[in-house]
């Protein structure tokens, strides 16, 4: 950043040094992260081969208002501007042989014909998924130096409901960086008192814009995970499994380490005999001897499992108890386990008609959830849990 004459925070770093295709920096309110990006935007662009930079918010006038003034008056503070290269009807400015194009997505075909070497989505929360991919399809412009064409997102962790937190941090070739106010040390005194003062005021944008944390929905079970590439290659190997066949066949294994359990959808598949499902055990479970815990409303098909040569066993139901149980480990969930991440990302407690939260979950998508509670329930309690079938 030294040849732009200006200070660079750690967020800056951060994002200059990631080589990921897709940069998700959450955080909360005036932690710096637009400001990095559009810093790291500005020097690349400065490249003297040229490169094709978009910068877009959902709507014009809401990007008008923060990154399109962000951007240019850094281009203003690093002596970079110059009206001419402004063109205001079209919404670019061209800094030396690069073009920096501002534009809205609030209809897709704006940008049918364009391609971009970065693109910034600027609250990035306000688009949708499929605004996001069609984003992703537009970073087709020639590489320069050999470097990856990269797309940045900024955003306030709102809601984990949103797009972002249940559809995207668990694609591959994804880096978050996450940041609070503390990351911005050229925050006024004032502002940093104003933040803190949220604790007593609203617990929530406590949460979401003083410590960067993901918005709470209260009625969520599951908030004790986060994601991993792969399992790891060492610790004890457990397997929870959820019988189906109009509702799909559900195997999850978890690997259990010292720092937490890390979880990995195996199989989740309607339409499966048992004898299809022994099959499949075979090819999945690698050895033979590790503990499978199964729907104890199934005793025949556990049965036959347990002939069949696994080390299969009934598991204890407790469906509040379970989730106590699963709610006391850190979990890491693979990113490629799709369907676990869609259900704990939608399992919620039931309310009643006065809104209140009951102790019981919503009955609905839950299979995979159903075989991760049983492992971990029945394996760390099975010393006291004593199954009903005599086989075993």
């Amino acid at each position: 950043m030294n040849r732009l004459e200006a200070p660079a925070t750690a967020l800056f770093k951060k994002n200059e040094r990631c080589s990921a295709r897709t940069v998700v920096n959450v955080g909360g309110a005036r932690s710096g992260k637009s400001f990095a990006v559009a810093q790291v935007l500005i020097m690349r662009a400065t490249n003297k081969q040229g490169i094709n930079v978009g910068v877009t918010r959902k709507t014009m006038p809401a990007l008008k208002m923060t990154a399109y003034r962000l951007f240019t008056d850094l281009l203003k503070k690093y002596r970079l501007y110059d009206v001419k290269n402004h063109n205001r009807m079209e919404h670019f400015y061209a800094l030396g042989k690069s073009r920096v194009q501002f534009f809205s997505l609030d209809d897709p075909e704006k940008i049918k014909s364009t391609e971009f070497n970065y693109i910034w989505m600027e609250e990035a929360n306000e688009f949708t998924y499929k605004d996001y991919i069609t984003l992703l399809t537009r970073l087709s412009a020639p590489k320069i130096d050999n470097c990856k064409n990269q797309i940045f997102l900024t955003l306030n962790p709102v809601s984990s409901s949103c797009w972002v937190a249940r559809e995207l941090l668990a694609k591959k070739d994804i880096n978050v960086i996450k940041s609070t106010y503390k990351d911005n040390p050229f925050l006024d005194e004032e502002y940093v008192k104003t933040l803190l003062a949220l604790k007593d005021m609203d617990e929530n944008a406590y949460r979401v814009f003083t410590l960067g944390l993901w918005g709470e929905n209260k009625n969520i079970v599951y908030d004790n995970y986060a994601f991993a590439e792969e399992l790891p290659s060492e610790g004890e190997e457990i397997y929870g499994l959820d019988f189906g066949f109009n509702n799909p066949s559900v195997l999850v294994k978890i690997v259990i380490r010292d720092e937490g359990l890390y979880v990995k959808e195996i199989l989740y598949e309607t339409g499966l005999t048992n004898g299809g499902l022994i099959k499949k055990l075979r090819e999945a479970v690698e050895c033979p001897g590790s503990y499978i815990y199964a729907d104890a409303a199934e005793p025949d098909r556990i049965k036959e499992i347990y002939d069949a040569g696994f080390n299969i066993l009934p598991a204890n139901k407790s469906v509040r108890a379970g989730i106590m149980s699963v709610k006391q480990k850190k979990l890491f969930i693979t990113k490629d386990s799709a369907n676990l991440i869609k259900e704990i990302q939608n399992y919620v407690w039931k309310t009643d008609l006065a809104g209140l939260t009951l102790e019981e979950p919503v009955k609905f998508a839950d299979h995979a959830l159903d075989a991760l509670r049983y492992a971990v329930h029945t394996h760390f309690s099975r010393e006291a849990f004593k199954p009903a079938i005599s086989f075993l």
